[in-house]
């Protein structure tokens, strides 16, 4: 059964598990259990999104975020997909970027984290793909050095790296935001003057789990440096 939220909780700014299991009980006599369940539910719906770390507020009209990659990212997922099974991947373009920047990005990058160890692997195997386009682990320099259309990055996968919704290689929101605020490459690439219109159109219009956001952080050993830079553009974590 689908139980519609109390108002106290609609209206709350943000509300822990606790509140949650005392306000329905007192709406519909849900126990514990019952209520987690229904918390559950309501998360995978939608209808209610977390806010931090035992902090959840009702989600009333941001979407969760999707995106349409490219013919090229597509096709080398193929190349990729046909040479390793189960390779823990995920890929990002710079021209997912365009829909929250002011100054469209006209020349793209397909970025491709890659679990540490199939790293070189990767590389070689999408060097004999494509000749000449593929940068392994580049410095900011080398990547202005080497520039080019649809050029292909190979970059580490830190461990605990948030999975697509629909493909596992596609990359959230969550991990966008972070690299683009503390990851030296993609982070000296996108101009800081477009960080703040990322943020804000990352938390505007999109649902943003702020423990994936912040646990994979950790893992780049970056949580300090996020939540400042998140705090610069007006966004407070509770963690």
């Amino acid at each position: 059964m689908d139980y519609t939220m109390p108002k106290s909780l609609i209206n709350a700014l943000s509300f822990s598990r606790r509140e949650f299991e005392l306000e329905m009980n007192k709406a519909y006599g849900l126990n514990m259990q019952q209520s987690k369940y229904d918390l559950q539910k309501k998360l995978d719906q939608g209808a209610v999104v977390r806010a931090g770390w035992n902090h959840y507020s009702a989600n009333k009209d941001k979407r969760r975020y999707s995106y349409s990659y490219s013919i090229e990212v597509n096709e080398t997922v193929s190349v990729i997909e046909s040479n390793y099974y189960d390779l823990d991947f995920r890929i990002f373009e710079l021209r997912q970027l365009n829909q929250f920047v002011n100054h469209l990005i006209a020349r793209n990058a397909i970025v491709i984290s890659v679990e540490n160890e199939m790293v070189d692997f990767v590389f070689d195997t999408l060097s004999r793909a494509y000749p000449g386009k593929v940068l392994l682990k580049p410095s900011l320099d080398m990547y202005y050095r080497y520039q080019q259309d649809n050029e292909i990055i190979i970059i580490r996968l830190p461990s605990e790296a948030p999975k697509g919704f629909e493909r596992p290689w596609e990359t959230r929101l969550e991990k966008i935001i972070v690299d683009v605020l503390v990851d030296k490459l993609i982070g000296g690439i996108v101009p800081d003057g477009e960080k703040q219109n990322i943020v804000d159109g990352a938390f505007g219009n999109y649902l943003v789990d702020e423990a994936t956001m912040v646990r994979y952080a950790k893992r780049k050993g970056a949580e300090k440096k996020l939540l400042k830079a998140l705090n610069e553009y007006g966004r407070t974590i509770e963690i």
